[in-house]
């Protein structure tokens, strides 16, 4: 074969290029990421980022992105230091976040007006907020460990159709919140230990939140409530325990086959437009009559 074929061959051998450049089948590894960084394409943290909080951490910019942290940490100077957060995905479309670490921000990640994006595996520690869902939505917020963060662990606001499961939180002002008119939520399977406030909460004109199989203990407050101004919740087979108030407050929900004990207050007190879908229980609270407003058998 001559010099010409040879060179003819090789190049129909290699992959077809966008714009100049061989396309990829794997993300990018990203050894000259620094903060402030625009992200357009998928990309694998190679270290970790200390930023000095003057803009966000990293801004994914772009459709379709897989941002892999890698194991890596991206810090900000303190929660209350910045008004930027350390990752940032504003009106795209399928932006997935994870494996590493986001701290010192005022919101750890922010999806803003993004839609069926997903976190995941991300420890969101010691920021303002370690989540926040804001506008958009069906969007998935899995097996995430989110603690000491000095408002929300995890929080949708404005969101319609995400699923928030198997989800750590701890220690955090507040646990998972769901406000701000959101819709059509489901919180589910996560472990809420320690909230200085409420661990779990669908408020603020929140519709059709579904709480399930969560479990919520050690909070100073209420384990779970959805408030008056809240309303077509579902609160289904979730454990509630050694919260100081009730176990599970609710107004305008359906409320079935949940567990409560050794609460400060009721194991259940169902409020105003409450359903009782039966099945519940609640032992060694501190209201002797263990629930109100529904029927509680013994565990």
């Amino acid at each position: 074969m001559n010099r010409r074929a040879r060179l003819l061959a090789l190049a129909a051998s290699l992959p077809l290029t966008i714009g100049g450049a061989l396309a990829t089948a794997g993300p990018a590894s990203a050894d000259t990421l620094a903060c402030g960084s625009v992200i357009t394409t998928s990309t694998v943290l190679t270290h970790d980022l200390v930023c000095d909080g003057t803009s966000d951490g990293l801004i994914v910019a772009a459709d379709g992105v897989v941002l892999d942290l890698n194991g890596f940490t991206v810090s900000g100077p303190g929660a209350y230091a910045t008004p930027f957060a350390g990752v940032r995905v504003t009106q795209r479309l399928r932006v997935t976040i994870t494996r590493g670490t986001v701290t010192g921000w005022q919101s750890g990640v922010v999806l803003n007006e993004a839609w069926d994006g997903r976190v995941s595996k991300v420890t969101a520690a010691s920021n303002d907020q370690g989540v926040n869902l804001a506008g958009g939505g069906r969007h998935v917020i899995e097996k995430n460990t989110s603690s000491l963060n000095g408002r929300d662990a995890i929080r949708l606001g404005l969101s319609t159709g995400s699923l928030v499961t198997q989800n750590t939180v701890s220690d955090n002002t507040f646990g998972i919140m769901v406000a701000d008119f959101s819709s059509n939520n489901t919180v589910s399977r996560n472990v809420v230990t320690g909230t200085r406030s409420v661990g779990v909460s669908a408020f603020g004109g929140a519709v059709a939140t579904t709480f399930s199989q969560n479990q919520v203990s050690g909070s100073w407050d209420d384990g779970i409530r959805t408030s008056a101004d809240s309303s077509g919740s579902v609160i289904s087979q979730n454990t509630t325990t050694s919260n100081g108030g009730d176990g599970i407050e609710a107004s305008n929900a359906t409320v079935t086959r949940n567990l409560a004990t050794s609460n400060g207050q009721y194991g259940i007190r169902g409020l105003a437009g409450v359903a009782d879908g039966g099945g519940n229980k609640a032992a060694g609270n501190g209201e002797a009559a263990q629930c109100l407003g529904v029927t509680c058998g013994a565990p």
